[in-house]
């Protein structure tokens, strides 16, 4: 839309508003691909693929505040969507997180001699004993 009198058109900020979420986008879908191959470097790009993904949602909302345009139809539904996207990866994460935790505490508890209850470990015996010294 031309500013008054001037006949220059005034930005919207949709625009830019869209290449942020084009890039939010990308970067949720690359972390989907990478979970499908857990490593520990891996855990580790996902990390910083989400903190990516949340800046370039920040610079969406920013774009558009300052601007002072409201956005379209098109813009609300991409942010919707990828607002449920980001939530879905988001939980993934977290019930992975709390899985691995599990393990790693029970893994703890044996090694320990004890019981995810912290019982004594029933007692295993041993057959035959060598000593050499």
């Amino acid at each position: 839309m031309p500013a008054k009198g001037t006949g220059v058109e005034k930005p919207t900020g949709n625009g830019e508003a869209r290449e942020s979420l084009q890039a939010a986008r990308a970067g949720v879908r690359r972390v989907r691909q990478l979970l499908s191959q857990p490593s520990p470097e891996v855990a580790d790009q996902c990390a910083a693929l989400m903190r990516d993904v949340e800046v370039q949602l920040g610079c969406v909302a920013a774009i558009l505040q300052t601007s002072g345009a409201k956005p379209d139809a098109e813009i609300r539904v991409e942010v919707e969507e990828l607002q449920a996207e980001v939530a879905i990866v988001a939980k993934f994460l977290a019930d992975a997180d709390r899985l691995l935790t599990g393990w790693l505490g029970t893994i703890r508890t044996r090694r320990s001699g004890y019981t995810d209850r912290g019982q004594a470990a029933p007692l295993v015996l041993v057959k035959q004993v060598t000593l050499e010294g």
